[in-house]
């Protein structure tokens, strides 16, 4: 896809389809009276009868338009002014490749009302918007028709413009590449598979590398939680550390965590049926530090950066790891097995745990972990706890910026009991109550006095109710926060 910037007239554009962007109750501003005047009034009549008033969200289009060079006029309404935010222009970015993806090969947007802080956003929007997923159809015929995209503004400069829109095409992309390993079925990435994916990123970079661990490293490595995980798949698990080093030298060495289950069947605790299905997303967190470690490359933080992935499946074989089991992991630390289904937080305990052994000066976390969080926050808002205020600012900053929704949970230390083992030094799961904050009390007791924050994305990294701005499947939620914090840092 192409973008350039116009700071010429829009209704002069040629483009198939011009878009203006109106905030409620301020859309008949000067250029869409001096279109009215053209047509007419025959937008001002079709604006009445449909009562639209720029609602955010809604539209209103002129189809085969004669008077002008472009085809199609189509208004969006961007809400009320004073709400208007990065979720709500990333979503105003899907929403105009959502309608127009199958109709235009070529767009002009007006983003004359817009702050420019936001039309990057959009831009990124835009791209995911485009997003398909048809690997395993017979026919992949694309209904993405958008290939050139004019921006209209005096507001932005030509070197903002390039740098905006370079930084949104990596994003993009990367988002892109999250939402396909998410959506791969369990047969069709294994951890293996999963590995091999990392180091072809790795060897499409002259600034990352990375190294694989196989199932005989983890034992000897003394990964035991992992390990653990592992004995019941006939598929082997795998630990990829991901490493960027900037050009200058940094005292910062920030680790980004990902779960990678890439099929949990919950082990011999095992799930009902319909809960089973969509675990081919359990590895969602995996899927985010790949994408983040592929626009790392492409952007250049810093600072440096090493995405961990620990990654297996949870299966129900011979040899599967049994509630009551005591395991030892990475740090020395022992847990008592209550639950199998309780995989992820003993995965992520042995990379935590490598993070630390390798003097990680920070570390974040992201993770498919617990339905808690999803019971308490719903399905698009991702859980965030920690053990450093200062660094969860940051990370809730980033979301912010970027428009992923995220919110605080207490580190509740009164709940820490729900974890005490009679036998080992902890347990790994507690009761039905305050579940997303237990698990991240698990997870606290592998990373000593580094400055780490988790992030639960059990909610917002998988729709199976699509929208405007969200396909059904991977969402690629996290990357762009992940990327903001690590530019930012």
């Amino acid at each position: 896809m192409k973008f350039s910037l116009k700071t010429s007239d829009i209704l002069r554009s040629a483009s198939n389809t011009v878009v203006l962007l109106r905030y409620e109750k301020k859309i008949k501003d000067n250029i869409v009276k001096k279109a009215n005047e053209k047509l007419k009034n025959f937008l001002f009549d079709k604006i009445g009868s449909q009562n639209f008033n720029g609602e955010f969200g809604k539209r209103v289009s002129v189809d085969s338009i004669s008077n002008y060079k472009f085809n199609d006029l189509c208004i969006i309404g961007l809400g009320e002014k004073n709400k208007f935010d990065s979720i709500a222009a990333y979503r105003i970015g899907n929403i105009i490749a959502s309608k127009l993806k199958n109709l235009s090969e070529s767009v002009a947007v007006d983003l004359s009302n817009l702050p420019k802080e936001y039309f990057g956003i959009i831009i990124e929007g835009i791209v995911v918007g485009c997003y398909e997923y048809n690997r395993f159809k017979t026919k992949k015929q694309s209904v993405c028709k958008i290939n050139v995209v004019d921006f209209y503004s005096k507001k932005i400069s030509s070197s903002l413009f390039k740098s905006k829109v370079n930084e949104a095409k990596s994003i993009s992309s990367s988002i892109s590449l999250t939402r396909d390993l998410v959506n791969d079925p369990p047969n069709k990435l294994t951890p293996e598979i999963l590995a091999d994916h990392a180091l072809r990123i790795s060897k499409n970079s002259d600034v990352l590398s990375c190294r694989v661990y196989d199932e005989n490293e983890l034992s000897e490595m003394g990964m035991g939680a992992l390990r653990a995980v592992s004995l019941g798949s006939d598929n082997p698990p795998r630990f990829i550390h991901l490493s960027y080093t900037p050009k200058n030298k940094t005292k910062k060495q920030i680790a980004i965590v990902g779960k990678g289950i890439t099929f949990d069947s919950g082990g011999l605790c095992l799930k009902p049926a319909d809960s089973m299905r969509t675990m081919k997303m359990d590895m969602a967190g995996s899927a985010v530090v790949l994408g983040v470690m592929k626009s790392v490359a492409e952007l250049k933080p810093k600072v440096a950066v090493h995405g961990l992935i620990p990654t297996t499946e949870n299966m129900t074989g011979g040899l599967a790891y049994k509630p009551d089991d005591v395991i030892e992991v990475l740090n020395g630390k022992t847990v008592e097995i209550i639950n199998t289904d309780a995989e992820g937080r003993l995965a992520l305990s042995d990379a935590l745990s490598f993070a630390v052994k390798n003097k990680m000066t920070e570390i974040v976390d992201l993770a498919t972990l617990t339905g808690a969080c999803i019971v308490g926050l719903g399905m698009f808002t991702a859980g965030v706890l920690g053990n450093n205020q200062k660094l969860i600012k940051s990370v809730l900053d980033s979301a912010e910026r970027t428009g992923e929704k995220m919110w605080q949970l207490p580190l509740d230390e009164e709940l820490s009991s729900e974890i005490k083992s009679n036998v080992a030094d902890i347990k790994n799961s507690g009761s039905r109550w305050g579940g997303a904050i237990t698990a991240a009390l698990f997870l606290q007791h592998f990373v000593g006095d580094t400055p780490w924050v988790h992030i639960d994305i059990a909610g917002p990294s998988f729709i199976e109710k699509p929208n405007d701005w969200y396909p059904y499947g991977g969402t690629g939620f996290g990357v762009k926060t992940i990327v903001d914090y690590l530019m930012s840092s």
